[in-house]
């Protein structure tokens, strides 16, 4: 099968983003069977997941170009990829792919040619199996990770905002006076002074005990001694922690005397040289995550926990758990539960083993920290947070200098006060997880940094110059792209709108009649 698959980095034909080109040889015949086990592959892909809209025009359930187009776009997605227009055929050897990552389509593209010649057709449930795997395996290598990105990105395509990924994951979005640039959920406005502070665990604990805020007791330690001294000052229970690890790794909670704090420092020793131990604060664990004096959102999060049915042994109901397709999903902040460290010690403290079966309603408590990241789970309590609480949280964010922040908060009952029943806090996280499949919630933090729209003006000429303006220069609300007839016509605008497209007077007529049928604009709802 000859096969030809370039790019059109800018918005032409329709699109609004980055698209593949997939131009099929005209000339050549497709063997029975691969037609037949491609179609039967687009089938098969369906049934792995959600497969989108099937807008696909021109679409031929028995013609192999439009089946391998149908599946790559379905793989495309299954590892990540999203795709905010619909697929075009300019003919039935040529299609237009929307895509976020021109190397994701052509990895997945050659991996589905690899398993249709190899199985010449037959590509059983295992093979399957294995080819999705190793597309979303693979998939971090042109897509930014993370629950963050993906919603931004989905945001961004839902109300037509031009979006470009860039690379280490950083995400620009517009164009000129109107673009910005994040990273996660940092922007490009944010001080680097509170982002910085907040990533050391010591300094932020230093920092807000220092302004007045309620802290737990903390201390660096390098040494066995130093935790035994720090506990028998403080009285146990007491955490130990990396200094400047995320997401909850590395954390041993709730440490009740001298052989488990001995424990748990060699555990922890052997992967962190920088270890910190303060005193356990009694209550749950809360999120509060701003931006500004706006709230996102307030969650109650809790450890993991096996309930017996009476039947079933603790590690087959965290096999069951570790099923649940939110867990398995990459983009998804709520994680499979580790067999590490942290859940043997936690079932020994409980007197359990992984081999006991429960009583049915019997629960166990599998981790010692709450993170979903390390398998934990949340409810939303927006409506029950005490108003001196937000404001709490919201006097910890101007202090430390950022504009969005988590606020972690360690509380018996977030309904009262915090200063009537000791509640402290916990962690500052400059970088939040703003939650899955909450585009509302991205749009509302994208749209606040994003500009006013910008003019752009597309100048077309006979020979390539040098653009007037650059893209991303915030200066700029006026932005004139002077580009050559031929380069339009390979690549298309860099721009994914335009607000006014100009001709040289010696662009051949035929080249101008191309380009206004081809060059299309849909200006951003900003």
């Amino acid at each position: 099968m000859n096969l030809n698959l370039r790019a059109i980095d800018g918005y032409v034909y329709g699109a609004r983003q980055p698209t593949a080109e997939l131009q099929f040889s005209s000339t050549d015949s497709y063997p029975a069977h691969l037609v037949s086990g491609c179609a039967q592959l687009v089938k098969d892909l369906i049934a792995q997941g959600d497969p989108g809209p099937d807008d696909m025009d021109g679409f031929d359930d028995s013609h192999m170009p439009a089946l391998m187009c149908r599946a790559l776009d379905l793989l495309n997605r299954l590892s990540g990829d999203q795709r905010f227009t619909p697929i075009t055929s300019l003919s039935r050897e040529t299609y237009l792919l929307p895509t976020l990552s021109l190397g994701l389509t052509r990895q997945n593209l050659q991996l589905m040619g690899q398993v249709l010649n190899k199985t010449r057709g037959t590509v059983t449930p295992d093979v399957l199996r294995d080819m999705v795997a190793h597309a979303k395996k693979v998939s971090f290598r042109y897509l930014p990770g993370g629950t963050n990105p993906s919603n931004f990105i989905a945001a961004a395509g839902a109300h037509k905002v031009p979006m470009k990924i860039l690379s280490n994951g950083y995400l620009a979005f517009g164009y000129g006076s109107g673009s910005v640039i994040f990273d996660s959920s940092i922007t490009d406005q944010e001080k680097s002074v509170g982002v910085g502070l907040a990533r050391s665990k010591v300094d932020t604990n230093a920092f807000l005990k220092l302004s007045g805020f309620p802290v737990v007791e903390q201390q660096r330690i390098t040494t066995l001694d130093q935790a035994l001294n720090f506990a028998e000052s403080n009285d146990y229970p007491v955490v130990i922690k990396p200094e400047n690890e995320e997401q909850g790794r590395g954390i041993y909670a709730n440490i009740t005397g001298a052989d488990d704090l001995k424990h748990c420092f060699e555990s922890a020793s052997k992967t962190y040289k920088n270890l910190i131990i303060e005193t356990h604060a009694a209550g749950d664990h809360y999120r509060i995550d701003f931006m500004g004096d706006q709230l996102i959102k307030a969650v109650r999060r809790r450890a993991p926990q096996a309930v017996g049915d009476g039947q079933s042994t603790i590690r087959e109901i965290v096999d069951e758990m570790n099923r649940d397709p939110e867990r398995l999903d990459d983009a998804s902040s709520l994680k499979p539960i580790a067999y590490d460290e942290d859940l043997k010690r936690c079932l020994k403290n409980q007197g359990v083993s992984l081999k006991d079966v429960p009583d049915k309603g019997v629960s166990y408590y599998l981790k010692s920290i709450s993170n979903l990241s390390r398998g934990g789970s949340q409810v939303h309590v927006e409506d029950i947070v005490h108003p001196e609480n937000y404001a709490l949280c919201q006097a910890v964010a101007r202090s430390m200098r950022v504009d969005i922040a988590g606020v972690d908060l360690i509380s018996p009952d977030l309904a009262q006060p915090w200063y009537s029943n000791g509640a402290v806090i916990c962690e500052v996280n400059a970088k939040p997880q703003l939650g899955r499949g909450r585009t509302e919630v991205y749009w509302q933090v994208l749209s606040r940094y994003l500009g006013p729209k910008a003019h752009v003006t597309l100048n077309v000429v006979t020979e390539d110059r040098q653009a007037e303006h650059f893209l991303y220069d915030t200066n700029n609300a006026n932005l004139v792209l002077t580009l050559s007839a031929q380069h339009l016509l390979q690549h298309g605008s860099p721009t994914q709108y335009f607000d006014r497209l100009t001709f040289a007077d010696d662009v051949p007529a035929e080249d101008r009649s191309v380009l206004e049928a081809m060059l299309h604009s849909v200006p951003p709802e900003i």
